[in-house]
């Protein structure tokens, strides 16, 4: 008897328990313009990170070379390596901070424009 009893509690729980799932949220399908805009912001953000993270790695790439030449220039001599890495990194990051900020400050212009674009379209009166 218990047994027949928990197997078939147990049945009902099983069969049950998918209705109480919740759905998958639907994407971008809302009507409401305030939803519609922070989606456009949130692709618009994400994108714009995606190119700030490919202009540090473009950045560090360049930086890492430098530092691997001078490290390697200096293995003949009696310097510390540690030191020859600081002031290899210090140099090189002091080379490429303007071409860097430049183009930074060019992502960030671009991606004001398309905030206050996509803020001026979704502009609701009050």
């Amino acid at each position: 008897m218990n047994k027949s009893l928990l197997s078939t509690l147990a049945l009902v729980f099983a069969l049950s328990a998918s209705a109480f799932a919740q759905a998958p949220a639907a994407t971008s399908t809302s009507k409401d313009p305030i939803v519609q805009m922070h989606t456009e912001e949130r692709a618009a953000n994400a994108a714009y990170n995606t190119k700030v993270k490919e202009l540090k790695a473009e950045r560090s790439k360049k930086v890492n070379a430098s530092v691997a030449e001078a490290v390697k220039a200096a293995e003949g001599t009696s310097k510390d390596p540690l030191v020859v890495r600081r002031e290899a990194e210090s140099k090189a990051k002091k080379a490429t901070k303007a071409d860097y900020d430049g183009k930074l400050k060019a992502l960030k212009a671009e991606h004001k424009s398309e905030m206050t674009a996509i803020k001026a379209k979704y502009k609701t009166s009050k």
